[in-house]
């Protein structure tokens, strides 16, 4: 097979990562075959031991294997492909796969997802070099696949920020990188590394969601970028089997349905911008704060339902967690009005209240679940064997939970603090240019 892989392809090993049956090393024709119906076919029902643990619904699943089955019928040796090595560990997983000689490789990221801990990584990207999941990249395609030269490297979300971090880092060892949805990277990174970004942005292409509201973060470094079409909103703007499915392919296997950069999605990324500057005058410790706040904040809204919650409060979250940091460490009398004008930073007022909102509806129900632990607790029949066991477990998941409401009621507080410190800043300055 040749190791010229197509969009189409690329996107199909990015999706097929997700689900835990990847991590066979059979050839993917026979792994997805495995997933038959006894009619043939793929079903809800059929695919379900595939999807168990994985990050995919079973209606995804059952997508992906069929887009891979006619992208098979097309082209049998896509089918031949299975796993040479793989890393599965440490919130990382990463797969290289090669045809039948063991030639052609192409290593696929897997997106880490919509976890505080996935996006408190993302977050750390804003202000260190380099990140420990992306070092963990590294040595993947450093060691692990050593032995490999031309590699191609793709991968969606947090995966195609890794794809586009090992070009950058390995560049004589990648021949080409295609991102979906990748987010970009800080200005630390790009200082550090500013010949080798040079050399490897020919190898990078980003194809993006037009609304997607990741691939906006932070600083892109892509030779190449496009938007692509994509009906769907809120979290399943992010999705990379809508990429799939919302889209057209040319007789080359590339995208053929591009389209602008949505409204939306470019004034997230002009609010990214300005957020990365307010990084500056924070403190390593601070930085940490900030990272783990917001990782919070955007975990919360990407798993609290409504509709626009992304497109209205995640960006707007982000922005307001930075300005109260920066509010925190800086002398209150270094803070002039003027120094805030009403056209400096964009600030949604009712999209902030909505995250306040959203926050504060997190705590009844943490409360619920405090009582309930505890409700078992009391109610379990202990065994003198076991009652020191249970007890200190059930204490330790009290507790967390409580200083997990703690954290939230924080940030709550926190986001409507530096919201009405905001809006009296532009009052005053409005005011001051009456005269």
């Amino acid at each position: 097979m040749s190791g010229n892989y197509t969009e189409e392809e690329l996107l199909l090993l990015s999706n097929f990562v997700y689900i835990p049956a990847c991590l066979s090393e059979r050839p993917i024709a026979e792994i997805i075959g495995q997933f038959r119906d006894a009619d043939g076919n793929f079903t809800e029902e059929s695919v379900y031991p595939a999807a168990a643990s994985g990050g995919m619904g079973l209606s995804d699943v059952r997508t992906v294997f069929e887009r891979i089955d006619e992208r098979i019928e097309e082209n049998p040796d896509f089918g031949t492909l299975s796993v040479s090595r793989k890393l599965d560990e440490n919130d990382v997983r990463a797969l290289c796969y090669t045809d039948a000689k063991d030639k052609n490789p192409v290593v696929v990221f897997r997106g880490t997802g919509g976890t505080q801990n996935a996006w408190r990584d993302n977050f750390e990207g804003a202000f260190n070099e380099d990140t420990k999941i992306q070092k963990i990249a590294d040595d993947f395609i450093k060691n692990d696949c050593g032995i490999y030269t031309d590699i191609t490297v793709t991968g969606h979300s947090k995966g195609g920020n890794l794809a586009q971090y090992v070009t950058v880092k390995e560049t004589e060892k990648i021949g080409r990188c295609v991102s979906y949805d990748g987010q970009g990277f800080g200005d630390d990174f790009l200082q550090e590394y500013s010949d080798a970004i040079k050399a490897a942005a020919p190898k990078i292409k980003s194809i993006s969601a037009y609304n997607d509201f990741v691939n906006i973060l932070l600083t892109a470094i892509a030779g190449t970028c496009i938007y692509v079409e994509n009906e769907s909103s809120a979290a399943s703007a992010h999705s990379p089997v809508t990429l799939l499915t919302e889209n057209t392919f040319d007789e080359n296997g590339d995208f053929s349905s591009e389209r602008a950069q949505g409204i939306v999605s470019k004034e997230l990324g002009r609010i990214t911008q300005v957020i990365t500057g307010m990084l500056a005058p924070l403190g390593d410790g601070d930085k940490q704060i900030m990272s783990n706040a917001a990782g919070t904040a955007v975990s919360l809204a990407l798993t609290s339902g409504g509709e626009d919650i992304v497109n209205t409060s995640v960006a707007p979250a982000m922005g307001i967690i930075a300005a109260g940091l920066v509010s925190k460490i800086t002398e209150p009398e270094m803070i002039a009005p003027a120094s805030l004008p009403a056209k400096s930073v964009y600030v949604d007022t009712a999209a902030c209240m909505q995250v306040i909102r959203c926050l504060d509806e997190q705590i009844p129900v943490i409360e619920k679940t405090i009582r309930s632990v505890d409700a078992i607790r009391g109610d379990l029949a202990y065994t003198i064997s076991s009652k020191l066991c249970a007890e200190r477990a059930l204490f330790a998941a009290c507790e967390k939970l409580a200083r997990i409401k703690g954290s939230i009621e924080a940030l709550s507080e926190m986001i409507g603090a530096v919201l009405r410190r905001y809006e009296q800043a532009e009052t005053e300055a409005a005011a001051l240019m009456t005269f």
